[in-house]
């Protein structure tokens, strides 16, 4: 069957944020592109105001975080040649058809993707194949690599890419399901690319989550690959089960004192609510050099962290110097930056 040139919006919504999906869908009205439809496939309490939105009931799948299903129900059902697949929590800017409108060269392809703060967001990045816990890396834009994956909540790609490697509807939401299908299509010999000068905002709504942490975890747990002491101990803290956690990362950094224990350790504790003692680690893993003397990124989360707590204790001196301390680590950390300002519009307010 050939289909016509023109886009498919194929979108997957969990029926849980409205608003979103609503300014996702005038967002891409407001592009003003010749020829496109929007599919979206789930729960979807906005109606069909336009005739160029095609709605799909699916709510089991909705329920389930059953988002390979959506996807591939969607991509089926449409009508064109270019198929981008979206989350509902997902916004175009004004400048994207410009900045995509002439790249006609692409098997699979992302966009710049940046949160509702404007730092970039999981748009371009690898991961260890084969192993459910493995941390994502994030890629410069000229950079390529075999491990590289496009995150799910944008993805754009030719309709015979799709034909030939569908998504897995075995895996559920968090379950490497864009990760595995990204993977598959670059094993199929398929290109990935990145394309920056065109922007989308991912607002990351936590809004509905709730499935999808429950399957991140089934996932982790089936494909366990703990080993060490140290793989344990991150398992348990990918799982979120910081009480678990708090005594294999305590062991750990009783005996190697790394900052790695020892942040992780805090963190677990901070989870949990014993906020003294993640005073105390956290306060000791900054004082630990880290893996090459310059981890700005790391150092800067543990003052942001320390920050939080001395804000919740009500001791702004030392939440400001935390915050600060933070700042001057990595100046553009937005959080920071915030609560700061909250701090010293609380002081002027006296």
């Amino acid at each position: 069957m050939g289909f016509k040139p023109g886009i498919s919006f194929c979108v997957i919504s969990g029926g849980h944020r409205p608003d979103r999906l609503e300014a996702l869908i005038q967002s891409i009205i407001r592009l003003e592109i010749d020829v496109f439809e929007i599919l979206v496939c789930g729960l979807y309490e906005g109606g069909e105001s336009d005739r160029r939105v095609k709605y799909f009931k699916k709510e089991e799948w909705a329920n389930r975080a059953e988002v390979c299903r959506m996807r591939n129900f969607n991509a089926e059902n449409g009508s064109y040649d270019t198929i981008i697949i979206l989350d509902d929590d997902v916004e175009f800017t004004l400048g994207w058809w410009k900045g995509i409108s002439k790249q006609i060269e692409f098997d699979l392809a992302g966009c710049r993707g940046v949160d509702g703060n404007g730092q970039r967001w999981w748009d371009w990045q690898k991961i260890e194949r084969d192993n459910p816990t493995a941390k994502p890396e994030l890629l410069d834009y000229d950079e390529t690599d075999p491990n590289a994956y496009i995150s799910g909540y944008f993805m754009m790609m030719k309709r015979a890419v799709w034909e030939r490697v569908k998504f897995d509807e075995d895996r559920r939401n968090y379950q490497h399901d864009d990760i595995d299908f990204c993977h598959r299509v670059t094993d199929m010999g398929y290109t990935l690319k990145i394309f920056p000068n065109a922007t989308v905002i991912h607002h990351v709504d936590e809004r509905g989550r709730d499935e999808s942490e429950r399957a991140r975890k089934d996932f982790l747990r089936s494909n366990r690959v703990a080993k060490s002491e140290s793989e344990e101990a991150q398992f348990y803290l990918s799982l979120g089960e910081y009480r678990e956690a708090i005594p294999l990362f305590k062991k750990l950094a009783g005996k190697e004192r790394k900052f790695e224990h020892l942040y992780n350790l805090a963190f677990s504790y901070h989870k949990v609510g014993a906020l003294n003692n993640a005073i105390k680690y956290y306060l000791e893993a900054v004082a630990e050099p880290t893996k090459d003397g310059s981890d700005d990124v790391r150092l800067a989360a543990a003052y942001l962290h320390l920050g939080e707590i001395f804000i919740k204790k009500g001791d702004n001196t030392l939440a400001e110097g935390s915050l600060k301390k933070a700042l001057s680590y990595l100046p553009e950390h937005k959080k920071a930056e915030q609560l700061l300002d909250t701090l010293s519009e609380a002081v002027v307010g006296k």
